[in-house]
């Protein structure tokens, strides 16, 4: 299958690139990400009250559990990516992929069904492992390879990492830290609804600005790789 290809075409790192590659693309996911790690956990317990689960258990036991699986698709994701031969490179390919499958996951952790506890914990179970050891995986390996394999100039290196770090500032740092404490969690409170709502927003933004990362990104050492290959 033929991917879409980059709008970046130029040999060196331009403003294009630092700007809507990775400044601006990466936000979504990050932003997704850092309201996840800051509130889920919240919500599972005073929106949907699953603290009676294994005695108060289940809460601490599961996401032990789902770190483990984390680390091993970690494992496999990587190993997956360093075998992956593409036109568009090694890791845009996943960061595509990404794009879609982060919307579909963040929106299932939080449409969990009004049925009974067993129910709910498994919908629980599967949808934070959906998202956090495989959609966000996917995403986070890929990405995190996009400044290395960008170009060997270490001062354009430095640069881009820059704007990844302001971007995850950004978004961790004033808007979950600042502005979700002072202006919407007050706002949603203990509402169902207004939860998914706001979080089903976040999930679909990850979709456009995931894909304007894919678009806006260029993997210039893999493709000087498999132009040496071709040469020998």
């Amino acid at each position: 299958m033929r991917l879409p290809a980059s709008l970046i075409k130029s040999p060196e790192v331009t403003k294009k690139e630092k700007w809507f590659g990775y400044l601006l693309g990466p936000a979504g996911a990050l932003l997704l990400n850092a309201v996840l790690a800051t509130y889920l956990n919240v919500y599972y317990t005073d929106v949907l009250n699953l603290t009676p689960p294994w005695n108060g258990l289940f809460l601490a036991i599961f996401p032990i559990i789902s770190k483990v699986i984390d680390a091993i698709t970690n494992i496999i994701m990587g190993q997956v990516i360093d075998r992956t031969k593409t036109k568009e490179g090694k890791a845009r390919p996943w960061l595509l992929l990404s794009a879609f499958l982060l919307p579909v996951t963040g929106i299932l952790l939080f449409t969990v069904p009004s049925a009974n506890e067993t129910v709910q914990v498994i919908w629980v179970m599967l949808s934070y492992n959906l998202f956090y050891s495989f959609a966000y995986t996917i995403f986070n390996m890929s990405h995190g390879l996009m400044v290395p394999l960008s170009t060997r100039d270490i001062t354009a290196r430095g640069g881009l990492s820059v704007f990844n770090q302001i971007t995850t500032i950004m978004m961790s740092g004033i808007l979950v830290a600042l502005v979700f404490p002072m202006l919407i969690m007050p706002a949603i409170g203990a509402d169902k609804s207004k939860w998914i709502f706001l979080m089903s927003i976040l999930s679909i933004l990850a979709l456009p600005l995931t894909l304007m990362e894919y678009f806006f990104t260029k993997e210039r050492i893999t493709e000087e790789a498999e132009a040496a290959g071709d040469t020998e």
